[in-house]
């Protein structure tokens, strides 16, 4: 994923977080290359936005594994019309 540009306004956050997470999140910056923490959080943002705008439109998300296997995923911020569990 490309850097954000220098140019765009820039603001400082301080999150609090149990240590769990900061580790996970270290270990997705190294396992992704990403330069940074902050890219991590960027990274999943987006991803997180793509999901949301696909289930409030009434899409649904599937994961494929690469033998073809296929799973619904529900995530916490669609509506929970159907009680199948991922």
């Amino acid at each position: 994923m490309p850097r954000i540009a220098k140019t765009n306004p820039m603001t400082r956050l301080s999150l609090e977080m149990a240590e769990s997470v900061r580790k996970q999140l270290e270990h997705i910056r190294d396992q992704t290359n990403a330069d940074s923490l902050a890219e991590v959080i960027r990274r999943a943002l987006a991803v997180y936005d793509i999901l949301r705008k696909t289930t409030a439109d009434g899409g649904v998300i599937v994961l494929q594994t690469a033998t073809g296997e296929q799973r619904l995923v529900i995530p916490e911020f669609a509506p929970l019309d159907d009680k199948t569990t991922p």
